[in-house]
Formats: C-alpha cells, structure tokens, sequence
C-alpha cells in the first residue's frame, strides 16, 4: 500500500510545482487539518506522527495546488526539569526555553524533577525519569579535524519587545519603541571551537518593512527572557535584507559566550520571524581550526 509519503516524494521527483510555507494550525476538518498560511485557511492533508496543538507553528508543503501539513517550525524535546506547578499545569525547563505541560491527575511533582514529555495536542508529562543520563557528545562537524569549514546556526526562537507590552510578537522590529532578538541556545558556543579563527560571517534577513535606521549587536541570552535584551558590539549592516555580512567580532564573542543576535532601536523596520521563516536570523559562520 502507498502511503502519504511515498505519495508526497513522488510528486517531487515528477518536478512538481511545490513550495514550503510555514503556518499556524487552527484544528481538524474531518481528516485533514486547517492550517492558516499565505493570509488564508486551507485545509491540508496531515503528513506527521501527532496532532499539534491549536495555534502551534507548522511548516506546509504546497504540491500542484494541494497542501501537507508537514511537521512544527520548532523542535519538540523529550526531556525538561520541572521548574513550578500550579492549578494542574507544570512549567518545564526545556532546551528550547520553558514549556507549559499537563500530567496525570494524582501525580506529584517537584521542582528539579527530571521528566519526559509527550507532544500530541499539547505537551504533556509522561512521568519523572529514574536516571538523569548526560547529554552524549555530539561528534565534530563534517571536516572539523582542520582547515577551513562554514556551518550554518538556525534561530530557534525570535521576537520583539516593547516596553510596558513585553514580547508581544514572533517578528523582529527596530523602531522607535521596539527591540528585535534570534535565539540560538548553546549551538554557536557549542559548535565553534574557542580557538578557532572566524575569517566570515552573515545573517539572513527576511525583510519585511524598511524605514531608517536598524543599528545591530549581540545580546547575552540563549532563550527568550522574562524582560528585554541589551545589545552590545553594536553596528549598522550593510543591508537588511536576504543574507547580509556581519562583524565577525560579533561570532569571536557568541563562539565561547551564550547569547544571540538582534537589532536595538531604531527607524521602522520589521523582518519575519522564525514562525513566518524557518530561515530566519540563520547565521553562516566560516572559520578555521
């Protein structure tokens, strides 16, 4: 029998018609799913192994006119430490920032409590794990034994604050009242050895709105904080739109630094976030080991 899959990729090899789109799922029609892109709602073929939740970022493939819902814009972790519970709600501490979760009715949990999570309509908590294993190592990237290497860092988080209003949304502005920030967690500390010599580096920017100036730095935070970012090693680009060079002081500070990327106040520009584009505050980093 032929499934979804199989269905999908031949498509792509018949040189199909076929773009990749991210969307917000809004909930089930029958068997398809509802999916908003493109500043419509289409009903979409799902082609994953678990329900979103409602309103959750997806990406959708478009096939000769036929939608696929194919997965989230955001990576799902299985593990997280308990951070609070109240009202039957656990905040847990992820690798992609902290996560609302349900749990089984009558359980017990404790702050520092190492858990596993289970994504289908929601996160929800399977039970408190019996080990606390460390992470294993992941091995050096393709052509890490020395020379000279570009690797790419994807964004796994974006937004902007406005003060009184907090991070009231997913795209990055600079304008008059407002601050824009990517988050990376560790990959960029994790990836680039300390001594390694960074000869390149560029953002991409997908623009959105242009107006005036959109002066640019680094921050100190791997996720999304309760307040707002400061930026520092600050300097204007020179451009702002698809993939733009920057300071490669910039990278010499992130490579054994946490933090990120962004822009402070500035005129009126907007770029789309991570839930708009998956390429979205992507860095591209050449250097040498």
């Amino acid at each position: 029998m032929v499934d979804q899959s199989d269905v999908i990729l031949e498509l792509f090899n018949s040189k199909s018609n076929v773009q990749l789109i991210s969307g917000n799922y809004r909930g089930l029609d029958g068997l398809r799913a509802v999916v908003d892109f493109s500043g419509g709602r289409v009903p979409a073929h799902p082609s994953m192994g678990f329900i979103p939740e409602v309103n959750d970022p997806v990406w959708v493939a478009v096939v000769d006119g036929v939608a696929w819902m194919l997965g989230p814009t955001v990576l799902r972790p299985g593990n997280g430490e308990v951070v609070s519970e109240a009202a039957g709600i656990a905040v847990v501490s992820t690798v992609i920032g902290d996560v609302a979760a349900t749990y089984n009715s009558g359980s017990t949990l404790s702050p520092g409590d190492q858990v596993k999570l289970y994504w289908n309509e929601g996160c929800h908590i399977i039970g408190v794990r019996s080990d606390s294993p460390a992470t294993p190592d992941a091995p050096d990237a393709p052509g890490a034994g020395g020379g000279q290497q570009t690797v790419s860092f994807s964004a796994i988080d974006s937004g902007s604050y406005q003060s009184g209003y907090g991070w009231r949304i997913n795209d990055v502005w600079s304008s008059s009242s407002n601050i824009g920030a990517w988050f990376y967690g560790t990959k960029i500390r994790d990836t680039i050895p300390d001594s390694a010599v960074v000869s390149g580096a560029e953002i991409y920017l997908p623009l959105i709105k242009d107006l005036g100036l959109f002066p640019f730095g680094r921050h100190d935070y791997a996720t999304k904080p309760s307040g707002s970012v400061s930026f520092s090693g600050v300097t204007t680009l020179s451009g702002k739109s698809g993939w733009v060079p920057i300071p490669t002081s910039l990278i010499d500070h992130l490579k054994v630094n946490t933090g990120g990327l962004g822009f402070g106040l500035g005129g009126y520009n907007i770029w789309a976030g991570t839930q708009k584009d998956g390429q979205s505050g992507t860095v591209r980093v050449t250097y040498t080991t």
